[in-house]
């Protein structure tokens, strides 16, 4: 699968994985580190789905989470950015 701009590899785990839990087999596979910043067009190889169902719903409404503050980010969703700020306000 191909990075966007301002994926984490937390972001992909979720959307690809359907776990933040999968960042870890993520990065494993893929040598890189779970703190590196990831580079737009970068190809990830996936490892098994940890979670169909949550994979699924965010492929379905083409949900694209991009959580980096390290790029400026268009057209893609910004999941749980708002409601983390608020909450530890």
């Amino acid at each position: 699968m191909k990075v966007l701009q301002g994926q984490t590899i937390f972001d992909i785990a979720i959307q690809e994985l359907g776990s933040v839990e999968g960042a870890f087999a993520l990065a494993v596979l893929n040598g890189i580190s779970i703190t590196d910043e990831l580079t737009s067009g970068h190809e990830l190889l996936l490892p098994v789905t940890s979670n169909k169902s949550i994979a699924n719903y965010y492929m379905n409404k083409e949900i694209k989470p991009a959580t980096s503050d390290n790029e400026v980010v268009d057209n893609v969703e910004r999941v749980f950015f708002e409601e983390l700020s608020i909450e530890f306000s």
